[in-house]
């Protein structure tokens, strides 16, 4: 058992539970063959990650395969903890993502990169958070492999290219839950920016991304349907013209 919490877990829909992590996002999907995760947090959220697994209601023996939006260690860093104890779980990213998600060097900000912002509370309190989420640690995966449309046949989930925040970044669309994972490609709120900013749909942050103008482009290129599951800040869902979170 882990003493780090999450913010918030909620069932979004049958099969599909979305984990508001300490500092980052993954979502716990029931499958025809077992159970998926959709990232892994930092580091130090691997036992966290599994913890969730077990709330949702399944059997750690039954967690078959782990897909990945992007190779950033908030997203990845809890895999290689998984695979310790669980090496049987398939790693899936996009062909072009495979050298951030096996690390240990990735396409990623620094906190040197970060720079002057560092002066800003809010940026401070992040960075603070994500250290102590092991951040700092080298983490590889080296047995991810590229996923291809064979490793969707049949199932309830669907790759969609959210390229920009990364090389190969990727959203997976929940067509039976109406609801999008969307990584960092889009975000409802990051605790850098403003905590007065209520939920919605909104770019991350900019110095986190590679490529802005790309991800602007491949973010309104996306189908957002009523429920956005995102990497960071609380999941919502459209009622009228309004986002309103959801959970507790």
């Amino acid at each position: 058992m882990t003493s780090r919490e999450p913010r918030s877990v909620v069932s979004v829909a049958p099969g599909v539970v979305f984990v508001e992590g300490p500092v980052s996002n993954w979502v716990v999907l029931a499958e025809e063959d077992g159970v998926a995760l959709i990232d892994a947090g930092y580091p130090a959220d691997a036992d966290l990650v599994l913890d969730t697994v077990r709330y949702a209601g399944h059997e750690l023996d039954d967690l078959r395969r782990i897909y990945v939006t992007h190779g950033h260690v908030d997203h990845v860093g809890g895999i290689p903890g998984i695979l310790e104890r669980y090496p049987h779980v398939e790693v899936l990213a996009h062909a072009d993502e495979l050298d951030n998600v096996r690390g240990p060097a990735r396409q990623q900000v620094t906190p040197a990169e970060i720079g002057g912002r560092l002066a800003a509370p809010r940026v401070l309190r992040w960075l603070a958070r994500a250290i102590r989420s092991d951040a700092l640690r080298p983490t590889a995966v080296p047995t991810a492999r590229a996923f291809t449309g064979v490793d969707f046949a049949g199932r309830a989930v669907a790759p969609l290219p959210a390229v920009g925040h990364t090389v190969g970044s990727t959203a997976y669309l929940l067509p039976a839950a109406n609801a999008i994972v969307t990584g960092d490609a889009v975000v409802s709120r990051h605790d850098t920016q403003p905590a007065s900013w209520s939920p919605r749909p909104r770019m991350i942050t900019p110095f986190f991304t590679a490529d802005q103008a790309l991800a602007l482009e491949s973010a309104r290129a996306l189908p957002i349907p009523e429920v956005l599951l995102p990497g960071h800040g609380p999941a919502v869902h459209r009622v009228g013209s309004a986002w309103l979170p959801i959970g507790p």
